[in-house]
């Protein structure tokens, strides 16, 4: 079939096979996205019961809606055929996982981050009153981010259904069964915490706890037989973890653990003897992904985003990453743990989001990076009107899964809401989209989105710090007028009378003082927020780089090196750090800084290799370190990334100027200042990489071009 259409399904490739149907991957061309798509084998399509029972796990599984459930999407017929349409996840087999680690056993972090979210997902599907019937190894997928998928509802059946046929009641995969299942007695959710327990044994041996060489063997065993000694297999397993296997392969099920919440609780015991270390609460929230039939919704998605990360600054306690350092993990396929240690966080949560008209599905898992686990998950069904109250449920619910307790200040924060109007808040979230998005085009765009915002909901405190923004933009990156610096000034006092705790706007002020060149009132407002809110890096950095455009470089030292240890994955400070060295001379310290410079980008890099930013910064040092190929071999990249980026076109002049090509460091000069980067001649003015043109008549007159 591979190749073949079915209604408006594409056949990809053939996944798999089993008793109940052909599995194969296929493109959904009406919304553009890879589904998985089950067939019902066509030899027993007109058998009316096995017709019966593929409906059954249509409607059991589409009845779910948990992150840790695989998605049904539709049940369709074509001709003759029946088939499922649900969630593909891209990731592989636990039982493979498994085996992929026979020479060495799943850490014990990851045998229970996987066993906590299986648990997850049926604690969801029993409290829909529906039993899976067939939980094993190759029916749980780990997606490449480490979410827990249970597949297949299959063999799924609603208590309470009679049973279609007498064999109905005995399927299942021999090893995973439990001694009811086996004797063919009505189950309940009890069985499938047995296989549960069948499968952490297997994650935490390789093996099985009942072993025969033929399948009358297992059945004897499972019904007669204690389970094989685990402690022979390992010897680092916890006791609660040795008591919990225990009571979930006890034959008797009236003594078996009833309940998977339980499961879930007894996990979170003697965390001592998982991790003793002490975490720091610092956090990266991902941008969401957007699972919406319509793709515009990109900015929504984006914007939901942001908003969780506001709402969690205003939490005293806990280092929330900055949005544009999230930026580079957007629109990528991420490895959580890859992005926690990048970002240097302990937690990581990420998500996603449906909208459809009025319908909001929401999903957010918080993983811990170290360990590599999920503490914390949810889906939210709500309406477009819920949005603040599903924002402010997961702030909340984060503080509580870090052990944070809220003062009576922070939950009044979080419980205001931005604004009334849904309306409002849609022009916000676009406005914010396109000044996210850079060029003069998108910033002009962005201003009329705020704008339009503001029409709406006059007294909506955030739309005014983004509006102080994009005029900083306009004035810094575009043609430098300093009209817009009087009108950043109207609407950061505007945003403040409306808010005075919005930091977002404080640091306004301080941007306008710096660009007025009120350079010591700068420092003092900077200082002044720093005082309050230790970790809010772009006040440390900015004072910092006020101190070394005043030439106080033993100063700007002290602020930049506090903003490194704030944003330890980030080259910026070292870039401003080095510069200081160079000013002071003190090689040997250049040197080290310049190396972490590069060390900081490199990271980066693994996490989006297009960060045109970062990659114009290491090609600049490259160049100072006339290491030429390197540097040539980025500026060509960099061509083909952002050949309309003013910042980017600039450093790509430096590394030119640097490498003594004149011609090449005039032209892209004036690349950025045609771009309209006009304020960058302030730059060009002080920047040593530009010192052995100053006498230069080319030079001289491009200068003179722009400012004449």
């Amino acid at each position: 079939m591979i190749g073949e259409k079915v209604l408006h399904y594409k056949i990809l490739d053939k996944l798999g096979e089993g008793g109940m149907g052909v599995v194969y991957l296929a493109e959904d061309t009406k919304l553009k996205r890879q589904v998985a798509i089950k067939f019902l084998p066509r030899h027993i399509a007109v058998n009316s019961e096995e017709r019966e029972r593929f409906k059954l796990e249509a409607q059991a599984a589409a009845a779910l809606n948990h992150p840790n459930i695989t998605q049904i999407y539709a049940i369709e017929e074509s001709d003759d055929d029946m088939f499922i349409a649900m969630e593909y996840v891209d990731g592989q087999e636990l039982k493979s996982f498994v085996g992929a680690h026979h020479n060495a056993p799943l850490k014990m972090e990851k045998v229970i981050d996987i066993t906590r979210q299986i648990a997850g997902g049926l604690k969801a599907a029993h409290g829909k009153n529906i039993v899976h019937r067939d939980i094993k190894s190759s029916n749980i997928m780990i997606a490449e981010n480490g979410q827990v998928k249970i597949m297949d509802f299959g063999l799924a059946k609603l208590n309470g259904t009679s049973d279609l046929t007498k064999t109905s009641s005995t399927l299942g995969t021999t090893a995973y069964m439990s001694p009811e299942q086996i004797r063919g007695e009505v189950v309940d959710k009890r069985s499938d915490l047995w296989s549960l327990g069948v499968v952490l044994f297997e994650m935490l041996s390789g093996g099985h706890p009942f072993k025969g060489n033929y399948e009358a063997a297992i059945i004897y065993e499972i019904l007669n037989e204690q389970p094989q000694d685990i402690r022979k297999s390992r010897s680092d397993i916890p006791d609660n973890i040795i008591e919990l296997l225990s009571d979930l392969l006890n034959k008797d099920k009236n003594q078996r653990i009833s309940d998977a919440a339980e499961i879930i609780n007894r996990l979170r015991e003697k965390p001592e003897k998982i991790s003793p270390e002490t975490k720091d609460n610092s956090i990266a929230v991902l941008y969401f992904e957007n699972m919406s039939p319509d793709k515009d919704n990109d900015y929504f998605c984006a914007g939901m985003t942001e908003d969780i990360i506001i709402d969690l600054s205003k939490i005293h306690d806990i280092r929330v990453v900055p949005r544009t350092d999230v930026l580079a993990f957007s629109h990528n396929k991420v490895n959580t743990q890859k992005a926690g240690e990048i970002l240097n966080v302990s937690y990581i949560l990420e998500g996603s989001v449906r909208k459809a008209g009025k319908q909001l599905r929401i999903t957010a898992q918080l993983i811990d990076v170290k360990a590599g686990f999920q503490v914390w998950a949810e889906r939210y069904d709500r309406m477009m009107e819920d949005v603040f109250e599903i924002q402010m449920e997961v702030a909340e619910k984060i503080s509580q899964a870090m052990k944070i307790s809220l003062t009576k200040s922070e939950k009044k924060s979080l419980a205001q809401k931005p604004t009334e109007d849904l309306r409002a808040y849609d022009f916000y979230l676009r406005g914010r989209e396109f000044l996210l998005a850079h060029g003069e085009n998108n910033n002009e765009n962005a201003i009329k989105m705020f704008e339009l915002a503001l029409s709406i909901d006059p007294n909506y405190a955030l739309v005014y710090v983004g509006l102080a923004e994009a005029y900083a933009q306009k004035h810094w990156a575009f043609d430098g007028d300093v009209r817009w610096l009087e009108k950043m000034k109207e609407v950061n006092k505007k945003a403040l009378e409306l808010d005075p705790d919005l930091i977002e706007a404080q640091f306004g002020r301080g941007l306008v003082a710096h660009f007025e060149e009120k350079f010591d009132e700068a420092r003092e407002i900077f200082d002044a927020i720093n005082s309050k809110k230790k970790d809010f890096y772009p006040a440390l950095l900015w004072s910092g780089v006020v101190s070394q455009i005043q030439k106080d470089y033993q100063r700007a030292l002290v602020k930049l090196k506090e903003a490194a240890a704030l944003k330890t994955y980030s080259e910026e400070p070292w870039l401003h750090i080095a510069h200081c060295y160079q000013y002071l001379g003190d090689t040997e310290s250049l040197i080290k800084a310049e190396d972490k410079l590069l060390e900081n980008v490199q990271k980066k890099l693994e996490a989006n290799a297009n960060d045109a930013t970062a990659l114009s910064r290491m090609a600049a040092t490259y160049a100072k370190r006339k290491q030429k190929k390197k540097a040539l071999e980025i500026v060509e990249k960099l061509l083909e990334l952002a050949p309309t980026d003013g910042l980017v076109m600039y450093n790509c002049a430096c590394t030119y100027a640097l490498l003594s090509v004149k011609d090449k460091a005039l032209e892209f000069l004036e690349k950025a200042l045609e771009k309209g980067y006009k304020n960058i001649l302030s730059w060009v003015d002080q920047d040593q990489d530009f010192d052995a043109f100053r006498d230069d008549e080319e030079f001289k007159q491009l200068i003179n071009k722009y400012t004449g």
